[in-house]
Parts: structure tokens; C-alpha cells; sequence
């Protein structure tokens, strides 16, 4: 198969930008608006001042708008007015998140973890989300986590992100809906995800250890059902939870979009290189060397040519999925994935362009996939999760 040296992860249509890599974040944020994330509107007025290409404006529009939203969102809760409030320091998180994303290595980098981690925080705490922090204790260090509970009883699902996400973004893309659903939700950051090089966690291909130490957690601490024990993961992450199936057996259901067999076809040498020189992607390669705790392209490749799954070894029931406007090697690894799985249980969903959701990971209708991966788990676990009603 011929490796085209350009990231595709949606198709031709122009949302905004005529980057590639910035209308993919553009995309992204539109498909987080109904889980909490900025209205159509906030997003447009913050396109229409950024320069196409440049990330330098990028960032300084994001993050401006989110310090405005930060400081209207602690004006109204001084007037107790707490749900608008929660609102809109949520919206100042979102803001601060996408800010990051194209960062890059300099100054505003660290700075913006802990002010989207803190916005995050705070909205939280202001809208009074039955959430709560969790550590999941992994070897000399922790991996954090969120925790929304459905209620006794209920099945859990695990949300494992990618190589650019946080638990943050998780709880836009698919935890939200997924408690929505009735399903108590753990959200983790696995080593290199989120601000976990800080604790001086890196991305690791033996994902089958972060991955068991949260089921060790679930089961001691919350006396976890396995039964009723199900996980999800997005891109890289649709690599990590594939990987740890592979022996985990205490997990029922796994879900990927997409799954990987082998991370070393799907982005070689000469696309890490592109990678690393191509527009805004250029600062977002930067964060990945960050996760990865190296300094040079080539380095990232070879590393990822040991993030390897074999589906042969997998036991669980499985839900593969893919987006028809993704790269055509993540399309065939889906599918040469799926096809090698052994398990009676297994469903290939494949999403057009007519379903609004065959971006990468489904950024563009994440509703569209929380209807398809929650009811296809209903039935795979043999529940009727009672959705979760709060005002």
C-alpha cells in the first residue's frame, strides 16, 4: 500500500481553514459544542481573527477568549448565579484546551496545561457534576483520572484518548454521553496522555500495564462487576485498549476507533518527518515528542514501530470502527484488525460522510457515536442502562 506523507484525518470538506491540521482542531471544537464545549458562534467570531496557517494567532486567540470567559464565569458565580456560571468556565476550558494544541514547545505550553486543567476544574465544581478525581496507583507514580457514577449497579465503561488528548477532551467526546447513557464513566490519562510527562510518565507500547492497573483499582475500590466492565479508546487509544485485550481478560467489551495493528505502517519515517515540518501540525508534533519524552522525529518513529497488537489474542467482545474520510491505511489496519479477531462477538462500523461522523474518531457527530457504541454495548453486555436525568 502506498503511505501518503500527509495526516488525513477527515475528508476535503473546508470548515474554515484551508490548513488541514487547523480545520481538524476547528472540526473537533464544532463537535463539542453539546457536550459543554463553545457554541457555533464563539467559534466562528475566533476563526474569523485567526490567520489560516499561523499558530501564533491561534494561540492568542484561544487563550484570550478564554481568560474573557474565565472572568465572566467567576463575575456571575459571585452573584450565585452557579449553572451560567459552570457554563461558561467550561467554555473558558475549551478555549484554553484548543489554545494548547498548537502550542508547540514555548513559553504559553506549560502555562496553558494548568489553566485548562483549573478552568476544567472549576466548571465542574460550579455546575455541580457528580464527578469526582481519581489516582489510579501505577508503579512508582499514579495516572489521574475522572469519575462520574451512574448509580449502583450500573456497567462502567473505561474512555482511554489518544496521543494529543487529555481526560478533558474525553469527557467531551464521549464521556459525557456515555453517563448520559447510564454508565458510570472512568476517564484515565495513560502515560504520555495529558499532563502526565510532568509525573514523568512517557507513551509506552506495553499498554497492557496502565490498562490493568485501572481495572485493579475499579475492582478493589469500587468492587467493580467485570461482567459489566467495557472500554473505549480513540486513536492512539484505539491502539492501547487493543493492545492490553490482548491479555486482559477481566474486561468484557473492548471498542476502537480505530483499531491498529501495527503503528509503524500507519505513520513511517517519512510521514513523522512531514509530520514534524508541515504547517500547524508542525507545533502540534512538538506536544507528541513531548508525551513520548524524546527530541527528535526519527526517534518518535522508531519508537512507534514497537506499538504492535496481535486481535488473534483478544477474547473479549469487540466493536471496531472507522471513518471512510480517515487515511486509507487506518481504513485497511480497521479492517485487517477486525477481520483477524476470533471472538463470535465482534461488529465492523464503518462511518460515510452522509453520517456526519467519518472524521477520525467521529470529532464531527460525537452524538452520532455515543447512539452507535452505547447501544451496541446495551445489547454486547446484556444491560438496558437507565440514562442518567439531572437538570
Amino acid at each position: 500500500m502506498t503511505q501518503n506523507t500527509k495526516l488525513q484525518r477527515s475528508n476535503a470538506t473546508r470548515y474554515f481553514f484551508d490548513d488541514r491540521d487547523m480545520d481538524f482542531i476547528f472540526q473537533w471544537s464544532l463537535g463539542a459544542a453539546k457536550t459543554g464545549g463553545l457554541d457555533c458562534g464563539e467559534l466562528f467570531h475566533i476563526a474569523s481573527r485567526i490567520k489560516d496557517g499561523d499558530t501564533a494567532s491561534w494561540v492568542e486567540e484561544f487563550e484570550g477568549f478564554g481568560d474573557g470567559q474565565r472572568a465572566l464565569a467567576e463575575r456571575w458565580a459571585g452573584r450565585g448565579r452557579n449553572r451560567s456560571a459552570g457554563e461558561v468556565m467550561m467554555k473558558a476550558y475549551y478555549a484554553y484546551r484548543q489554545a494548547w494544541q498548537f502550542a508547540g514547545r514555548g513559553e504559553r505550553f506549560l502555562p496553558l496545561i494548568s489553566k485548562y486543567e483549573e478552568a476544567f476544574n472549576r466548571a465542574v465544581e460550579l455546575l455541580a457534576l457528580p464527578m469526582t478525581s481519581i489516582e489510579v496507583p501505577f508503579e512508582a507514580s499514579s495516572l489521574p483520572g475522572l469519575r462520574m457514577d451512574a448509580g449502583p449497579g450500573t456497567p462502567t465503561l473505561i474512555v482511554i484518548g489518544g496521543g494529543d488528548t487529555s481526560k478533558e477532551d474525553m469527557y467531551h467526546l464521549a464521556g459525557r454521553n456515555a453517563w448520559e447513557r447510564g454508565y458510570t464513566t472512568v476517564i484515565v490519562d495513560l502515560p504520555g496522555q495529558g499532563s502526565t510527562p510532568l509525573r514523568g510518565l512517557h507513551l509506552m507500547a506495553e499498554t497492557e500495564r496502565p490498562v490493568g492497573a485501572i481495572v485493579d483499582h475499579l475492582v478493589q475500590t469500587y468492587g467493580q462487576d467485570t461482567a459489566k466492565l467495557a472500554i473505549i479508546g480513540f486513536s492512539g487509544g484505539g491502539y492501547m485498549i487493543s493492545r492490553a485485550l490482548m491479555s486482559e481478560r477481566r474486561i468484557a467489551a473492548g471498542i476502537a476507533s480505530t483499531p491498529i495493528l501495527n503503528f509503524g505502517e500507519v505513520l513511517p519515517v517519512e510521514v513523522v518527518r512531514a509530520m514534524a515540518n508541515d504547517g500547524a501540525m508542525k507545533d502540534s508534533f512538538q506536544m507528541y515528542l513531548w508525551r513520548s519524552g524524546l527530541s527528535e522525529p526519527v526517534d518518535f518513529a522508531h519508537l512507534l514501530r514497537t506499538f504492535t497488537t496481535d486481535p488473534s489474542e483478544i477474547r473479549s467482545a469487540f466493536l471496531s470502527i472507522t471513518g471512510l474520510s480517515e487515511s486509507p491505511v487506518l481504513i485497511d489496519q480497521t479492517r485487517r484488525f477486525h477481520e483477524k479477531l476470533p471472538v463470535e462477538r465482534k461488529t465492523l462500523l464503518e462511518f460515510d460522510a452522509a453520517s456526519g461522523a467519518d472524521a477520525h474518531c467521529q470529532i464531527n457527530n460525537p452524538t452520532r457515536l455515543a447512539q452507535e457504541a452505547m447501544d451496541w454495548l446495551d445489547e454486547t453486555l446484556g444491560v438496558r442502562a437507565v440514562p442518567s436525568t439531572r437538570e
